[in-house]
């Protein structure tokens, strides 16, 4: 049995703020075409980019047509390439990845996926059409059919941005277009989903929608233009024509907010900020500038310009009480 020959080609090349740059390429076949501006390799390949390590079967580097240095490193046949750096692990997989040795951006183009591990146990999963890793600056570009595995959340939208700090750790999640987020029974829908670590809140915008269930078994449905969940304060924001059910009440209004027992989990109060209106199993309803439900004991507390309308019998559609105070 014929031994395996590799062969290693050393290439530096100086880029931003004049650092250096080392590539590795080892492979069983390669071809260097200087006229051409070309480079390929076939069998094992195996590059390392500073602490980047891609390995594919076949890949091709391009060159500067100037300079002759590495420009491109293209890699095919669904290429692995992985970043070691203290306790985190950075995986991605594609049927292609290409690495710009100039800007140091990784681009993985077709069933895409990348990996964050932290002491081997998966941090965020990112699936897509087509990513992008700007090692610079952290930020990760995701497009098409953008599957987001974070923590306890799935997350699913058309593109997706996530901003890593150096560490790995993610510090921003944006979802644009029919963006969603899954948490065990619960689910937040809008035309754009942003997620920040650092404010600990969720933020959606455009034709929202919050479809809470709580440990208790407590459903809450809210409709709205804006909504910001702040963890933090466990509150729910919601702004914009305002639609909210809850139980056996549907609620109408410019903005309402939705306070949350930290410990249990559980709503506390509902307020209605603007003249806003309740309506009780689609028959009595509360209308009013400002009107707070408590959830338990569910009771009212309406203000400014109240009118109650209170139906005696469900049977009987006109005989009906109406108060204004």
């Amino acid at each position: 049995m014929k031994k395996k020959i590799y062969t290693i080609l050393i290439l530096s090349i100086f880029l931003l703020f004049n650092s250096v740059l080392a590539v590795t390429i080892e492979s069983k076949k390669q071809q260097m075409k200087l006229d051409e501006n070309k480079g390929y390799f076939d069998g094992d390949v195996k590059v390392q980019i500073g602490d980047v390590v891609v390995s594919s079967p076949r890949a091709e580097l391009d060159l500067d047509p100037e300079t002759k240095k590495p420009s491109l490193a293209t890699f095919f046949d669904k290429p692995y390439a992985k970043q070691n750096k203290d306790n985190k692990k950075h995986e991605v997989k594609a049927d292609i990845i290409k690495v710009s040795l100039i800007n140091k951006v990784i681009t993985a183009q077709g069933n895409s996926q990348t990996n964050v591990l932290q002491d081997k146990k998966p941090v965020i999963i990112i699936t897509a059409d087509v990513q992008e890793y700007d090692t610079n600056t952290h930020l990760m570009k995701a497009t098409g059919n953008v599957v987001i595995n974070y923590e306890d959340m799935v997350a699913t939208s058309n593109s997706a941005y996530a901003l890593l700090d150096k560490q790995g750790d993610v510090q921003n999640i944006k979802l644009i277009s029919k963006a969603m987020i899954k948490q065990d029974k619960s689910i937040i829908k809008g035309d754009t989903i942003q997620y920040s670590k650092l404010r600990n809140d969720i933020i959606v915008s455009g034709n929202t929608l919050s479809d809470v269930t709580f440990d208790n078994g407590d459903r809450v449905i809210v409709y709205a233009r804006n909504q910001q969940y702040d963890q933090k304060n466990s509150t729910l924001m919601a702004v914009g024509n305002v639609d909210v059910k809850y139980s056996n009440y549907k609620a109408n209004g410019p903005k309402a907010i939705m306070h949350i027992d930290s410990k249990t989990n559980k709503p506390k109060k509902i307020q209605f900020i603007g003249r806003s209106t309740i309506v009780e199993n689609n028959t009595n309803s509360v209308t009013a500038d400002r009107i707070t439900m408590t959830v338990n004991p569910k009771t009212f507390e309406a203000q400014g310009n109240v009118k109650t309308n209170i139906e005696q019998t469900s049977e009987d559609k006109e005989n009906k009480m109406e108060f204004s105070l």
